[in-house]
């Protein structure tokens, strides 16, 4: 078993990443006492193929997969974009690709609900369903809510549904302020790049069928 910082250093990042991607639930993690420990076995997983995206670049590159073109930006930074976007239709495994790049987008938080509540959470207004619960993801998610939501709104929301941050999720809820579009679906950008956090291979599958078709 590794502490964090022992776990830190292993993988080359930040003490704080690593409590971030444990209540991410993207590292398994045991709280022991007042600290956590990680199996060793955690090391194995895959790590990033590539540097994040600023957020700023992040949400632009997001708009441009979305089909939304982006405000304000530099002729050479869309430039750069616009290769990711032929790199990312060239690959024939994009989703590991897409996670790495995107990974700063925006705070998630891993979290798990009653299952009698799942129904109303989903028909939230306060949430915009996004990765497995957009209906273009075309996975049966009726078990698991996944979405974004105004950080102002993120914790009266966790408070009424009672909410808690748990190793083995049901709700994932990205904090950052969306827009729908007319039929009340997230950019498809950010469906794509939610799928793509999930790494499994259904996931991984629908994030290259999706932008083929796009």
């Amino acid at each position: 078993m590794l502490s964090v910082k022992e776990y830190a250093a292993r993988q080359d990042i930040s003490v704080a990443r690593v409590h971030q991607l444990i209540r991410e639930g993207k590292v398994d993690a045991e709280k022991i006492g007042s600290s956590w420990g990680i199996d060793e076995s955690e090391l194995r997983r895959q790590p990033p193929l590539s540097r994040p995206l600023s957020p700023a670049n992040s949400w632009s590159f997001i708009a441009l997969l979305s089909g939304i073109e982006p405000e304000n930006m530099e002729a050479k930074a869309r430039w750069l974009l616009d290769r990711k976007c032929a790199a990312l239709l060239e690959n024939a495994a994009p989703a590991p690709l897409l996670a790495s790049w995107l990974r700063n987008r925006a705070p998630v938080r891993a979290l798990h609900a009653n299952a009698g509540d799942l129904a109303d959470l989903r028909s939230d207004k306060r949430i915009v369903l996004s990765g497995i619960s957009d209906d273009r993801a075309g996975l049966s998610s009726e078990h698991e809510v996944e979405g974004y939501v105004a950080p102002e709104f993120a914790d009266g929301l966790i408070s009424e549904y009672l909410l808690v941050e748990a190793k083995m999720p049901n709700v994932w809820l990205h904090l950052a302020r969306v827009q729908a579009d007319a039929d009340g679906r997230a950019p498809l950008g950010l469906v794509l790049a939610d799928l793509a956090d999930h790494a499994g291979p259904r996931e991984s599958k629908r994030v290259k069928e999706l932008l083929s078709n796009r």
